[in-house]
């Protein structure tokens, strides 16, 4: 028995000679690690260039007339009869413009006139209270005729040019202070700049106006705070606006057609020519100092002071430290 327990022993162990492979694997050789190739590095660059730069402030207003007047039916529910005038006719103060449809309003009003006369003269044969009552009622209505009569009438409130006129046909309702037609003087067309940020402009500073694509000469006429002495002492709403920029034409001036659009005005306040100019937005500052960042020949960065000059929306003059040709970098 003890013989055959020591045989069963040797064969397990044998056994287990030829399966240790599967518990202990041969160790597998490290792979070496991936390398990556660097590549040169590439910048973007902005070539400093030698061109003409200006000094200018910009704006836009719009062009009004010193002397205008809008013209409204001062009662809504009527419907309009008739409108008189065009666009750029030319009308005196006080001559009819457009009416109201009034029905038989007219034929009544001319028959309460003999009422009225006839009512004054019993009053004068009679005396009497009652009569002298019933001419005064009869009075108070022609009264009231006359009111609707001269209300649905619209009338020139000066004498100009008519520049605006509102898009109505007869029939369509009215609206009470609803502005019909517009009448400006074409002489005294001028430019008014507003703005919450205003941007102020010196006073008789030579502007130039642009208005539907033309240009036009012009100067600086008011400011907020000052004006040309004597120019708009006439006018009170334009010499005591604080808010606002005025410039008058000096000389060709556009027409009547142009009232109410917009109109860009340009200052130029310095020009220096061939100067060297990079993008505004490159100039990179540290307290006191001015500087840029280029690629020298060898393509190697490096920063360079430099002194700034005439700057505007998008582009600076460079007195010192760069020449045209120079590579800017721009990341």
């Amino acid at each position: 028995m003890k013989s055959k327990i020591i045989k069963i022993t040797a064969a397990a162990a044998a056994a287990l000679s030829l399966t240790g492979c599967y518990f202990f694997p041969a160790e597998e050789e490290l792979l070496k690690p991936p390398t990556v190739a660097i590549e040169d590095v590439a910048y973007s660059t902005y070539t400093a260039k030698v061109k003409d730069i200006e000094n200018k402030t910009m704006a836009a207003g719009y062009i009004i007339s010193k002397s205008e007047f809008n013209c409204g039916f001062t009662e809504s529910g009527g419907t309009l009869k008739k409108i008189y005038v065009t666009p750029g006719q030319f009308v005196e103060e006080g001559e009819l413009l457009a009416e109201i449809d009034t029905g038989n309003l007219e034929y009544l009003y001319e028959q309460q006139k003999l009422i009225v006369e006839k009512a004054r003269l019993r009053y004068n044969s009679t005396g009497s209270s009652s009569d002298k009552l019933d001419y005064e009622m009869e009075q108070n209505t022609l009264t009231e005729y006359e009111r609707q009569m001269n209300v649905s009438h619209l009338y020139a409130g000066m004498s100009g040019q008519v520049c605006f006129i509102q898009d109505m046909k007869p029939g369509d309702k009215v609206t009470a202070y609803k502005t019909i037609i517009k009448i400006v003087d074409p002489t005294q067309v001028l430019v008014k700049y507003t703005s919450s940020t205003l941007r102020a402009f010196p006073l008789n500073q030579e502007v130039t106006i642009t208005v539907d694509g033309m240009d036009y000469q012009g100067y600086v006429s008011k400011t907020p705070s000052d004006m040309v002495e004597g120019l708009y002492e006439n006018n009170e709403a334009i010499a005591t606006d604080a808010e606002s920029i005025y410039c008058e034409f000096s000389g060709d001036v556009p027409g009547y057609l142009t009232i109410g659009k917009l109109a860009d005005i340009a200052a130029v306040y310095e020009v220096h020519k061939d100067a060297v100019v990079i993008s505004k937005n490159l100039i990179k500052t540290d307290g006191d100092r001015s500087y840029v960042i280029i690629l020298d020949e060898n393509d190697n960065k490096k920063e360079v002071d430099v002194t700034i000059g005439i700057t505007n929306a998008t582009e600076a003059e460079i007195l010192t430290g760069l020449k045209a040709g120079d590579r800017v970098v721009v990341r």
